[in-house]
């Protein structure tokens, strides 16, 4: 979207135009006044035109501005644009694979978890209904990366965004982790961090299955359960992404309870899943999964009580890319 000011009569005649210039995902957009990309922009403290990432493929230079006037349009409030930036990092990473994720006939989506304390300083949800709606930090975030996507990585349906279906995980995928829950060491702790840093981790997603083990009663049965939808699905290695490929399991409050009653750290958890996700293929339907080492087994809680129950996020062609959210 170019960098240029452009009036409307009124907020009617800018959603009108909006839409019909197809800056928007569908939904009614908030609009991008300088004012307002000026507060977003003091959040980091970076230059208009400081460059957050590239996707040489298709010629395109994302800029802090680019990422601005979009969070400004997805309805972000100016204290979430850091967590933006860092998302927008993430996923422009060459490793974040921009150009195949996001152009995929499978319509790969991508998850933004947010871990440390900027979590709860501006209320990213990491309990009941976190992957769900009502959350203006988890939906804005979430939508704003998606918008940057579309509006200046041309990821548009029909032109450079190949999906055959697509889905509804493509308005906007973010959550926290539930660093509370237990003493399990946290995503970015275990990534190279210090628990008072603030995080984002970008994970591309190809499909999202739910693990539900209702009848578990100890923590190997839980785990069971995790590998044997795992290895239904399967992953399959590639040249580029090496073994740096992850997994990404939600895990609930439910199913983490058993692993802590029982003494696992998230450390044992991680190894046990891989040993038993690397192991050779036995059929059609129990097949390889190629996550390269156990620290790439990507271990999240997440969520209310009640569901004895893990979100699988299978990955799509890209590593699970964190990086640090750094404010103004």
């Amino acid at each position: 979207m170019p960098a240029r000011r452009h009036e409307w009569p009124d907020a009617d005649a800018f959603q009108e135009d909006a839409h019909e210039r197809g800056w928007t995902d569908g939904l009614p957009v908030v609009p991008a006044t300088p004012e307002k990309v000026a507060a977003f922009l003091a959040t980091v403290a970076l230059p208009s035109d400081e460059v957050l990432g590239r996707v040489p493929t298709r010629e395109v230079v994302v800029t802090a501005e680019d990422a601005a006037v979009n969070a400004v349009m997805a309805g972000c409030r100016p204290e979430y644009f850091p967590v933006v930036v860092a998302a927008v990092r993430a996923h422009l990473d060459e490793m974040g694979n921009c150009h195949s994720t996001t152009g995929t006939l499978s319509g790969a989506a991508h998850a933004v978890i947010v871990n440390g304390p900027v979590r709860r300083e501006i209320d990213v949800a990491c309990e009941a209904g976190c992957l769900g709606p009502g959350f203006r930090a988890n939906a804005t975030i979430g939508r704003a990366l998606r918008l940057v996507i579309r509006n200046v990585c041309r990821a548009v349906p029909g032109f450079l965004d190949r999906a055959t279906y697509s889905w509804p995980l493509r308005y906007s995928f973010c959550f926290g982790e539930n660093e509370e829950a237990s003493d399990w060491t946290p995503l970015h702790v275990q990534r190279g961090y210090a628990p008072d840093d603030s995080t984002v981790t970008v994970h591309s997603v190809m499909r999202m299955v739910s693990a539900w083990d209702s009848t578990a009663r100890g923590p190997e049965e839980v785990a069971d359960t995790l590998v044997a939808d795992t290895r239904h699905h399967g992953i399959t290695g590639d040249a580029f992404l090496g073994d740096g490929i992850s997994i990404v399991y939600v895990m609930g409050r439910e199913h983490q309870r058993l692993f802590l009653e029982a003494g696992w750290s998230k450390e044992d958890l991680q190894g046990h899943l891989h040993a038993r996700l690397t192991a050779p293929a036995t059929g059609p339907r129990d097949r390889f999964v190629n996550v390269g080492r156990p620290e790439n087994v990507l271990v999240v809680p997440a969520g209310g009580a009640g569901m004895a129950e893990t979100w699988i996020l299978f990955p799509h062609l890209a590593w699970a890319v964190t990086r640090p959210v750094i404010t103004g």
